[in-house]
């Protein structure tokens, strides 16, 4: 096998993701807008596409200024201006940020959901 350099080959890096995405309590995959979208309890915490080193993942605008420090992560179009973020992802080292930032992403919109039922109003 040949040294890529510690680089990961996109299909690995989105078996990686979906196998982690689908490891939550409650996550469905979906596939809005030709991506593969991972939701709990129908709102979305994760967004990528089959064969793709590149995730969309919710964050907080106050998360947001600071992640986007890290060379492999920006502000996610269309919907970064909520906090979203977008990693492309090369090697372990920033897999390991993008499988972290899927657990705060997930338990973010998954705490929101919750509130939202209890309080039976919902605040954007």
């Amino acid at each position: 096998m040949a040294d890529n350099g510690g680089a990961l080959p996109p299909e690995q890096v989105f078996a990686r993701l979906r196998e982690h995405c689908m490891t939550k309590d409650g996550a469905v995959e979906e596939y809005p807008w030709e991506h593969v979208g991972w939701k709990v309890g129908g709102k979305l915490f994760a967004i990528g596409s089959e064969g793709s080193n590149v995730v969309t993942l919710k964050s907080s605008l106050e998360k947001q200024a600071a992640l986007v420090q890290h060379p492999a992560i920006c502000v996610s179009a269309y919907v970064g201006r909520y906090g979203w973020v977008t990693i492309t992802v090369g090697d372990e080292e920033t897999l390991d940020i993008a499988l972290e930032l899927v657990d705060e992403s997930y338990d973010a919109v998954r705490k929101k959901g919750r509130k939202a039922k209890r309080g039976g109003t919902k605040k954007e």
